[in-house]
């Protein structure tokens, strides 16, 4: 898929700003638009923790100075590789620094693309994606709280049933792995028990 870039917190001016990137190589385009105070490539950091250093424009002009993370796919929100400018909630500033990533080749994230490519990439499922949607759209704060509610259920059921998997899995491996002469005897037994109610877990 393309990179795609978007301001995430609005074009009202703010006391902090946010420039959301998703894509296959956007990392090399955070390289050139976000220089570390500390004088190392932002792309060679750590991954999930914040870095100090300027935001640049398309001359290579400091325009601001800020935070900038970066989640490498499969473990981010798209699971694509994606990255976060915070900086100050400037419009200026922030319509900046997005046109310096579209120059680099980003384009304009569609409305709901972010959530959209965390669906297609297996990291939503529709549920899912559909409550984080109701969430971002509601209009009171009742909305939110149900939606909020709605979401939170959601993930604790999923969450929950990749426990239940994993768990399941290694019973399995687990049985199917013992071969000691107390379990083959157990097994003898077990076969010829008259209980006409076996186990069906």
């Amino acid at each position: 898929m393309d990179i795609i870039a978007a301001i995430s917190t609005g074009t009202a001016a703010t006391a902090i700003g946010i420039v959301r990137v998703s894509g296959e190589g956007c990392l090399a385009l955070c390289d050139k638009v976000f220089r570390p105070a500390d004088g190392l490539r932002f792309s060679d950091r750590m991954p999930r923790k914040m870095v100090y250093g300027d935001m640049l424009d398309t001359e290579n002009r400091v325009i601001d100075r800020g935070l900038a993370v970066f989640f490498p796919g499969p473990h981010s929100y798209t699971g694509e590789d994606s990255a976060e400018f915070h900086c100050h909630g400037s419009p200026v500033v922030l319509r900046e620094l997005l046109s310096a990533l579209f120059v680099l080749g980003a384009r304009q994230a569609r409305a709901g693309e972010f959530t959209q490519r965390a669906f297609l990439n297996g990291q939503l499922d529709l549920t899912q994606a559909e409550a984080v949607i109701e969430l971002i759209d509601a209009e009171t704060a009742e909305a939110a709280r149900n939606a909020a509610r709605e979401l939170s259920a959601i993930l604790n059921l999923a969450r929950s049933k990749a426990i239940a998997e994993r768990t399941c899995v290694g019973v399995l491996l687990s049985t199917n792995g013992s071969s000691s002469p107390s379990n083959e005897l157990a097994a003898d037994s077990a076969s010829s028990d008259p209980n006409p109610y076996p186990n069906t877990w």
